[in-house]
């Protein structure tokens, strides 16, 4: 057998007009789809010159297809009109479905359409066919036949199919790009997040003030409105419920809610920072944009690109506003180009472990729940310095024991079996901890734990007025 030399496209065989098996030549998919459209284009068309050319996968897109009304202008004179799905043997048409606002429709879709256009010279027509590369692989593979002289509106709509599948709707759901489901509903209360309230309240006035505020600030300097703001802690401190909270009061404001996740087979990848760029540029909404650990997309061949997307010229430039909250648990893999010039980062705010009793205390009782016993503050002590993570495996694996006992309280000897048996798994090396899944999906977990000696908000480099009394 043949072997391909492109081994992610998928060999076909073709079958000689006899039907004799034993005479058989291989041909790759977009070959086949190419023969299939040619033959389709004689029919339609008759003699009529084409351009065979490689298309996007957006133009088969139906729900882009429903955001492009018709009558669009495009280049060189001519509008589109409308799209018609027709038959082809060579490709079983099949539809995804998404839920973009509160009903579900169809979306990323493989087949063949014709696209109609006018034009003062007269109406004309694009034949597009696109298919999946082979079972088991979810790229899909799409060309089109485009009248010799009409490359240019072709070349429009398409442009106006990939803007219209980047952007999101606006709808009370975290946007997902990697990962492996489309969307996400935050369930992380502003309230539930025990952090210390001079970092809690800084920084939700600083979301609301950029876009109140800062974005006609930026627009008046001629700057795209693409604010930076950098989570830095140990893990375990709550950075990723703090991203989860912050989402969820977006999303309340009526904005769009963007968050790059690394928990798919490409892990983290250069190409979905671009990729949510370009979604964040076209949202027609503001924008909160999230990247957990943004130290993994770090790599070496990726940092020039992330410098210059930080720097600005890449930045996207969405009118109404885009804010990134970045997080790491390793702020020296940040280095000095990235954290100290001004510009690329905002500000830089420290997300500490315990520092006090009082916010021990607090977050112990949230913790313990119902379980919650005044003789149970006697432990609190230990826990200053630790990391929120630490508390809440005390206290969940205290309250399985007490269950385990079949105790109807915890009592004050259990959880501090509880504590003993965390610190010995902590200074023996071992890593028993749950570790936190990529996405804030969860509570903040970790498998480590650092120390940070001072722990400050860096002044920001701009003040944005604090939002006015009794405002979300």
């Amino acid at each position: 057998m043949q072997q391909s030399p492109f081994p992610n496209k998928r060999l076909l065989a073709r079958i000689n007009p006899t039907g004799n098996s034993t005479s058989m030549s291989w041909m790759l998919r977009y070959e086949r789809l190419a023969l299939w459209a040619r033959e389709e284009w004689q029919r339609r068309q008759a003699d009529q010159p084409y351009r065979l050319v490689w298309a996007s996968e957006s133009c088969g897109n139906q729900l882009a297809q429903s955001r492009i009304q018709p009558r669009r202008r495009l280049k060189s004179k001519a509008y589109y009109t409308d799209v018609e799905q027709v038959e082809c043997d060579q490709v079983i048409p099949i539809s995804e479905h998404v839920t973009p606002g509160r009903d579900t429709v169809l979306g990323e879709t493989v087949g063949a359409f014709v696209f109609h256009f006018e034009h003062p010279d007269g109406p004309f027509e694009v034949l597009y066919v696109s298919s999946y590369y082979r079972d088991d692989d979810p790229n899909i593979v799409a060309i089109a036949l485009v009248p010799d002289n009409r490359l240019a509106p072709w070349a429009k709509l398409e442009s106006l199919f990939n803007d219209a599948v980047r952007r999101p709707s606006r709808r009370q759901d975290v946007y997902i790009i990697g990962g492996t489901n489309a969307y996400f509903k935050p369930t992380v209360d502003w309230d539930a997040v025990i952090l210390p309230a001079r970092i809690k309240q800084d920084l939700r006035s600083d979301m609301e003030a950029f876009f109140k505020e800062g974005v006609p600030i930026y627009q008046e300097l001629n700057l795209a409105p693409f604010r930076k703001l950098l989570l830095v802690g140990p893990p375990g401190t709550g950075k990723t419920m703090l991203c989860a909270a912050m989402a969820k009061l977006a999303l309340r404001k009526k904005r769009v809610v963007v968050y790059v996740s690394g928990a798919d087979d490409d892990g983290a990848s250069f190409h979905k920072i671009h990729h949510a760029l370009n979604v964040v540029a076209n949202a027609g909404y503001p924008v909160l944009l999230i990247v957990e650990e943004i130290d993994v997309y770090l790599r070496k061949d990726d940092k020039a690109r992330i410098l210059n997307v930080l720097d600005g010229l890449e930045s996207p430039n969405n009118p109404r506003g885009a804010l990134l909250l970045a997080t790491t648990n390793y702020p020296e893999v940040i280095d000095e180009r990235i954290a100290k010039r001004p510009g690329r980062m905002d500000r830089i705010i420290v997300i500490p472990p315990i520092k006090d009793e009082a916010l021990a205390t607090e977050m112990l009782q949230h913790y313990m729940g119902p379980q919650w016993q005044p003789d149970h503050a006697e432990v609190v002590s230990q826990l200053v310095g630790q990391t929120g993570a630490f508390v809440r495996e005390i206290a969940l694996h205290a309250r399985m024991l007490a269950a385990h006992k079949q105790q109807r309280v915890v009592t004050l000897e259990t959880l501090r079996q509880s504590i003993g048996s965390l610190t010995h798994q902590i200074n023996t090396g071992d890593d028993l901890m749950p570790r936190r899944q990529i996405g804030f999906g969860a509570e903040p977990g970790g498998n480590g734990f650092g120390d940070l000696d001072d722990v400050e908000i860096e002044e920001d480099r701009t003040r944005w007025a604090e939002p006015e009394a009794g405002e979300d």
